[in-house]
């Protein structure tokens, strides 16, 4: 049965957590952590400080009584992105209910090959990929196929861009393969990589 990706991602952070990691990939994951309390902590420090002057403001700013109540300026209306489908948040079972279309001049049908040797539903697409030498891989994917990406990304080792297509009605993972590809990652690497996306980083704007 189809669980929520965001309560299997969940248990595994906590499981690999539980787990000694290689020192390089311990070293990446506190890389990452780091990262995220300081963009966190940046955030709050921004939004306290909007608070204290919003505040100011209301006490400091307030009108004579013979001047006329300001006219609030109308209401920004801000892009809304639209889905052909309902964003999908289910991990697939396994990888064979996963659909990849791999990309490239030259090596798309052996890494096709490789994901089909690992239980997937892959096929090689012939085409040049203008991506810069020091990209990886892109994987673009509709709102019908987050969990399907998010288990991709996992066989990038999270070194992957991701590209979300909001009218992408099916749930076909298409993956651009960049210069800087080698080969998917081991089991282990494939476990440590879900556990750092983590139920919150779920690649999905809609």
């Amino acid at each position: 049965m189809p669980r929520d990706i965001r309560e299997v991602l969940g248990e595994l952070e906590d499981d690999v957590n539980g787990v000694l990691l290689a020192p390089a990939a311990d070293v990446r994951a506190q890389g990452r952590r780091r990262a995220l309390r300081r963009r966190a902590a940046a955030a709050g420090a921004a939004l306290s400080l909007v608070a204290v002057v919003t505040a100011g403001a209301l006490v400091t700013r307030q009108p004579p009584e013979e001047e006329s109540p300001a006219v609030a300026n109308p209401a920004i209306s801000l892009p809304v992105t639209i889905c052909a489908v309902p964003v999908d948040l289910t991990l697939p079972n396994a990888p064979g209910e996963v659909t990849i279309r791999v990309v490239d001049d030259e090596r798309a049908e052996t890494v096709a090959e490789d994901f089909r040797t690992r239980g997937f539903v892959a096929s090689g697409w012939t085409a040049i990929n203008p991506l810069p030498d020091d990209t990886v891989a892109v994987i673009r994917y509709g709102p019908a196929g987050v969990g399907e990406a998010v288990l991709v990304q996992a066989y990038l080792i999270g070194q992957a861009e991701t590209v979300f297509v909001p009218d992408q009605a099916d749930n076909t993972v298409e993956l651009m393969l960049g210069p800087a590809f080698h080969q998917l990652g081991t089991p282990t690497e494939v476990n440590q990589s879900l556990a750092a996306i983590g139920p919150d980083g779920l690649p999905h704007r809609c």
